[in-house]
């Protein structure tokens, strides 16, 4: 059985005579009406949408999706999936990772950068290597390799990236309001060591955690501890996969 609900109209119309009937002995705020009815609306958008959801086939749903993205793009929480086997083995290619907007990256971090490039912009995932102020390089050691990144003259360890090596790359000094980016894949990663650093502004969210294919969580290997989302909080859905973007170091 299908239970039909009074539209947002008719609930603001049936609370001001209720209101009107109750002011001899009730004193209520001039704009509860307003609230209401603005409530009232979008429960009904949540219900159309839901609807839609469940009465269409996948070509739709991916649609709706969207939609929802657009609609809950105010959450303090941005749900992307990692295009790239830039950060690869930390985070693998199509896991979802779950950023807080609100948060000031830290060295460790990963983060989701918008860049601009060649004539178009794109998403890029990527970790905070060093911060502004910071002097950062990979010197190359005895063999000719880089035995570590080296940020204000400290080896900084990287045990999250396994067998992975970095080739050497001069020491330099982060500008003023910028952040040094590396990925955690350096072989192909197009990161600062190719496009230099990048402005903090430009940074969308803070990594807080990881979700695999199965739904299982985990915090970002290597990264400061974050809190995730509380039963309340807002998370925006995954949108359009942003593009890869790789190139050599």
């Amino acid at each position: 059985m299908t239970t039909m609900l009074p539209s947002p109209d008719a609930a603001a119309e049936e609370l001001r005579r209720l209101a009107s009937a109750a002011a001899p002995a009730v004193r209520a705020r001039p704009d509860l009406a307003r609230i209401v009815l603005d409530r009232a609306r979008r429960q009904q958008r949540t219900r159309r949408l839901g609807n839609v959801t469940a009465g269409v086939g996948g070509g739709l749903v991916v649609l709706t999706t969207l939609a929802a993205a657009n609609l809950l793009g105010r959450g303090d929480y941005l749900t992307v999936t990692e295009p790239s086997a830039a950060m690869t083995p930390t985070i693998q290619v199509g896991e979802r990772v779950l950023l807080d907007k609100r948060l000031s990256p830290a060295r460790g971090d990963v983060v989701v950068v918008h860049l601009a490039r060649d004539g178009r912009t794109y998403d890029a995932m990527m970790r905070v290597a060093a911060l502004s102020g910071d002097t950062i390089g990979c010197p190359a050691g005895p063999t000719g390799r880089c035995e570590a990144v080296v940020v204000n003259g400290t080896a900084v360890p990287e045990p999250y990236l396994g067998a992975t090596v970095t080739d050497p790359f001069p020491t330099s000094t982060v500008p003023d309001r910028m952040i040094f980016l590396l990925g955690d894949n350096r072989a192909v990663a197009s990161d600062s060591r190719v496009i230099g650093p990048v402005r903090g502004t430009d940074v969308r969210g803070v990594a807080v955690q990881i979700e695999d294919d199965n739904g299982r969580v985990r915090v970002v290997p290597g990264a400061p501890v974050h809190h995730g989302p509380g039963g309340g909080d807002d998370v925006d859905p995954a949108g359009p996969v942003p593009p890869a973007v790789v190139g050599t170091p």
